[in-house]
């Protein structure tokens, strides 16, 4: 009896400490996922399902794009996040899912350098996707290190330097991108495979393998580089301290015009937020358009093409003056939508118009601008595409049954988005000049999405010439009346379901409330009259506003959540709450999800 006690506890003590481990284990996989969802900003909420107050078995595995080894233990095995639209540097807590060996964060907006220590955080990793983000600075020669690597894409991205010859000891690699970054040096030669030339496009300094032989000059100029830039600077700082106080004095002694012109060409800021500055010399288009390229990633011709099926006709969703809207869907499965523009050079300030405004002022209501295309003088703009289309084709293209699915909440809502938004886009100093029904689009969950950028002016505060060729104006109280009246009349279509052209020209008569018989009947009789009748006073507010004070957005917005708070659904905000509630408003360098 006494013998088989003691196998007996070895077993009990080899159980508990088997149990501690998974225990431990499971503590950290938790913990490793709880800092990614604290370190990364999530705009689209992609991650609210991360809930760490669940402590059922294996609660984790139920994770949006978390997998477990086991769907019964708390140990993660890949996280797939592509394309979620998160913003912010590599998570470093990763390191904490010991198991992990697949990781896709692609078609995000992560910055900042990749880790030099990545083996140390992903030891065990065999899949590694970073591409299509905004990653900056060198491939660090510790990747080589990851031994377990077969796919390792790093592609359209901002990567600078060399791709680190280490990394040809990577002997199980199966797919390996760095393309369409900004690479320079030799490619590294795989011993066990090779891979082609798209591998490494659009870099231009890139040499060697299945690209162009690498010349004797591309060999010295690295080192000469990394001893003669050095030099060079020094001396350079040297001279601006020892000589250009005396040549500025000279200078402003017999030239004084030169020294005044220089002071006055001072930056032009725009309030509240850093904007694209584009110096005074821009002339060509290609100029403008890589001024771009900081704030929304660019595509290339053959993405969009892929994505399409070659522009094929079956594929066309939309007709309009700018140009055609196409369905694609990329690679990933995401849908977008593609507009090519017709080849008129009247469409260029347009076309810069919706990349500087979509592209630095990311909202909610605002439709998402992924990224453009400028190749072969053919321009294209690509947006998340809107399954819902059109609110002018829900409020008028719709067979009956299906127009009557939108009843007065979901119209409400759709005001007090598109509301928000316009808010929003007066609070950045843009007037859309364009609001209307069919520039409202509408998601699967009917959040309205405003559209139709290309004729909207940016105000900047100054009195001097403009930058470029943007339509700039200094602001005064009087122009954003446009669009609140503009808004005014869309409410008004939203409460009759009738087209504007059908009583514009009794307009004063419509909105003072004597023909309530043009009030949609399947709106009336719900328990919403008075809703309605309070949403009519405001669009009568909007359209004729009290000569002795203006109707500003912001509080059109705060009148419309009045009425919703009555039924407890929000509350009243401020600007601030519209900045605090936008968390994806990003006005510094980043890229869009990429099509790939």
């Amino acid at each position: 009896m006494e013998g088989n006690c003691i196998p007996r506890l070895c077993v009990l003590m080899l159980t508990m400490l088997t149990c501690f481990a998974t225990i431990k284990a499971a503590e950290s996989d938790i913990s490793c996922l709880r800092s990614i969802k604290e370190s990364l900003e999530d705009p689209s909420g992609f991650l609210s399902t991360w809930n760490f107050s669940n402590n059922s078995a294996g609660f984790i595995c139920r994770f949006t794009g978390v997998e477990c080894w086991h769907p019964t233990e708390n140990k993660v095995f890949h996280i797939r996040l592509p394309g979620m639209g998160l913003r912010g540097p590599f998570p470093m807590g990763i390191r904490n899912c010991n198991s992990l060996i697949g990781l896709n964060l692609s078609n995000n907006y992560l910055s900042g350098p990749i880790p030099s220590n990545t083996s140390q955080i992903l030891p065990f990793i065999t899949t590694l996707d970073l591409s299509n983000n905004t990653l900056t600075g060198p491939i660090p020669p510790g990747i080589a290190n990851c031994t377990f690597v077969n796919v390792l894409m790093l592609d359209n991205n901002h990567l600078t330097g060399q791709i680190p010859p280490e990394l040809s000891k990577l002997e199980r690699m199966k797919e390996f991108s760095v393309a369409n970054n900004r690479l320079s040096g030799a490619v590294p030669v795989f011993s066990n495979t090779s891979f082609p030339a798209e591998s490494y496009a659009n870099n231009s300094g890139l040499c060697g393998g299945p690209l162009n032989a690498c010349s004797k000059d591309d060999d010295l100029f690295f080192p000469g580089f990394a001893v003669g830039f050095p030099l060079s600077t020094l001396l350079s700082m040297l001279f601006m301290f020892l000589c250009w106080p005396r040549l500025r004095i000279r200078t402003s002694r017999y030239y004084p015009f030169l020294i005044k012109k220089r002071e006055r060409r001072t930056h032009h800021l725009i309030p509240r937020n850093p904007q694209i500055l584009i110096a005074e010399n821009v002339s060509s288009m290609e100029t403008k358009v890589i001024a771009m390229e900081k704030f929304i990633c660019r595509f290339s011709l053959l993405e969009l093409e892929m994505a399409t099926n070659d522009f094929d006709n079956k594929n066309v969703i939309g007709y309009g003056n700018m140009g055609l809207m196409y369905k694609g869907e990329c690679p990933n499965g995401l849908l977008v939508a593609i507009k090519r523009l017709h080849r008129f050079e009247s469409f260029e300030k347009e076309f810069l118009s919706e990349i500087e405004i979509l592209g630095r002022l990311r909202h909610t209501n605002l439709v998402q601008l992924l990224g453009f295309c400028f190749e072969m003088e053919k321009k294209f703009l690509v947006y998340k595409y809107m399954s819902n289309g059109t609110l002018h084709q829900w409020l008028y293209g719709r067979p009956h049954q299906e127009a009557m699915k939108m009843g007065w909440t979901l119209r409400l809502k759709i005001a007090v988005g598109v509301a928000k938004g316009i808010a929003w886009l007066h609070h950045n100093n843009v007037l859309h000049l364009k609001i209307n029904s069919k520039c409202i689009l509408l998601d699967d969950k009917f959040e309205p999405k405003i559209s139709k950028f290309g004729n909207a002016i940016i105000f900047i505060d100054t009195s001097d010439t403009p930058l470029s060729d943007f339509n700039f104006i200094v602001p005064d109280s009087s122009p954003y009346k446009d669009d609140v009246y503009s808004f005014g009349i869309l409410l008004l279509e939203l409460v009759t379901s009738r087209e504007p052209s059908t009583w514009i020209n009794s307009l004063t008569d419509y909105v003072s409330g004597v023909d309530f018989d043009l009030i949609d009947e399947c709106l009336m009789g719900q328990g919403f009259d008075e809703e309605i009748y309070e949403i009519l006073k405001i669009a009568k507010n909007c359209i004729h506003p009290c000569e002795d004070e203006a109707t500003n957005m912001l509080q059109v917005y705060q009148a419309m959540c009045a009425i919703r708070t009555s039924r407890n659904e929000i509350s009243l905000v401020s600007y601030t709450d519209l900045e605090n509630n936008q968390r994806d408003v990003q006005l510094h360098s980043y890229d869009s999800n990429h099509c790939s």
